[in-house]
């Protein structure tokens, strides 16, 4: 299939060259039903993203294209370099992507502040554009809620749902009798009692500034921390400060050395080496424990919900999804590839390979049931995750930025610095921040 994809300048040569020759069969949408093949003739050019979701969609493009008679074509970059080259594009407002991947826990303020997603509402709504069988409400709550806007606009179909869960050492946990922690309180001195250095350390979460702050909220939801109040910084609050101080002990007392720097990747590669009792991390790093040529814990892990707290009961979510560009010249086609992509076979398709969809119909289908690529408790705390999800980062234009400010914290906590100093200076970086971003 790579050999189908093309940069975007030949895309558009090709594209221009067939416009006067290839008609697009168009009428007007009252007078007709559904129909897949009503833009007929169409070209698309999508911008997609490296990512589990877009390998599997790539391999099944072809059935879009026998089912709507369209031509797709597509380049797939990695994140940052497709976010630059939408970047490029939207300011030269080219027209030139149809549909595009995004990132919604990076993306969906700043791209809908710039008026780059086209809202699919009216689209939706409309009969003879979306399939009887789409079914919206089919996607869970947090779903939908990660790509819909304040303005109760929807700026792209659900996609992939990542969801943070808890791993164990199943052989580790049975011959002490010891159980997944059902809250926050019970979790250290869990950890406490499977951390027997150097062979085996208590826990890992990650270190490093930036990538720290998606696995933050897995201990500041329950703890009832918010990122904002009354569209106000909120980072030095009580509940912060038992958070960060928290997150800190655990890596500074019971993690493995050097974990200050440790990113997703060196967090998992020491789970799989067996190094570690506890990762609390993304569901979907899951399927490489259970692959025996990089883990030796294959078998040995058990997966469950993250425990609740005084705060409550969340797993911080991360959604992606497909949208159609505000720019392009062909919005209902284009929307007609977003809603095929991120149909009920196709999530099917997802979750038979071991990714994650937010469709809640996918988790009960026969075929997924037949042929289980995980352990049954991975898919019950995915589907149990998704049912308290909660966008697991602050939903304002400057997401990167606030990742930096609040990993830096967590950073000089795990060093030793006291929680309430570093989290009063995240509290006026990201207040001067906001001030800077959202007005």
């Amino acid at each position: 299939m790579a050999a189908r994809r093309l940069t975007r300048r030949a895309f558009l040569a090709t594209a221009a060259a067939g416009a006067t020759a290839g008609p697009s069969v168009f009428t007007p949408a009252r007078a007709q039903s559904f129909n897949w093949k009503r833009f007929q003739g169409k070209d698309l050019f999508l911008m997609l993203t490296k990512h589990p979701f877009v390998d599997v969609l790539e391999k099944n493009i072809p059935e879009f294209e026998s089912l709507s008679g369209m031509k797709v074509k597509w380049e797939t970059l990695p994140e940052i370099q497709a976010r630059q080259k939408m970047t490029v594009e939207m300011t030269a407002n080219s027209g030139g992507i149809d549909a595009f991947f995004t990132s919604l826990h990076v993306e969906k303020k700043r791209f809908w502040k710039a008026g780059w997603y086209h809202p699919l509402n009216k689209f939706l709504q409309d009969t003879t554009l979306t399939s009887p069988d789409f079914d919206w409400n089919d996607f869970s709550p947090g779903a939908r809620a990660g790509v819909t806007q304040p303005d109760g606009s929807i700026s792209a179909l659900a996609a992939f749902i990542d969801a943070n869960v808890f791993f164990y050492r199943k052989d580790l946990f049975e011959p002490k009798n010891l159980t997944p922690p059902k809250t926050l309180s019970d979790l250290e001195p869990l950890v406490q009692k499977l951390h027997a250095p150097p062979s085996t350390y208590g826990i890992v979460l990650r270190g490093l500034k930036n990538a720290n702050a998606t696995q933050y909220p897995s201990i500041l939801f329950p703890m009832g921390g918010t990122y904002l109040k009354d569209g106000k910084a909120a980072l030095d609050s009580k509940e912060q400060v038992a958070a960060i101080d928290l997150y800190s002990k655990l890596l500074r007392q019971y993690g493995p050395p050097g974990v200050v720097n440790f990113n997703w990747y060196e967090c998992s590669a020491s789970f799989m080496q067996g190094q570690v009792a506890i990762y609390m991390d993304g569901v979907n790093f899951a399927s490489q424990f259970e692959d025996a040529a990089k883990s030796k814990v294959v078998g040995k892990v058990g997966y469950a919900v993250l425990p609740a707290g005084p705060g409550g009961h969340f797993s911080p979510i991360y959604i992606t999804g497909m949208a159609v560009n505000a720019q392009s010249r062909n919005k209902e086609a284009s929307y007609l590839f977003c809603q095929w992509a991120t149909n009920k076979a196709n999530a099917v398709r997802e979750l038979m390979a071991g990714v994650g969809v937010g469709r809640t119909s996918t988790w009960d289908s026969p075929e997924v049931k037949a042929k289980p690529k995980m352990p049954a408790d991975w898919y019950q705390a995915y589907q149990a995750s998704l049912k308290i999800g909660r966008q697991g980062l602050p939903e304002i234009v400057g997401v990167t930025e606030y990742r930096d400010i609040i990993g830096v914290a967590i950073q000089k906590a795990i060093e030793g610095a006291p929680p309430a100093q570093v989290l009063a200076q995240a509290q006026k970086d990201f207040q001067d921040m906001l001030n800077r971003t959202e007005r």
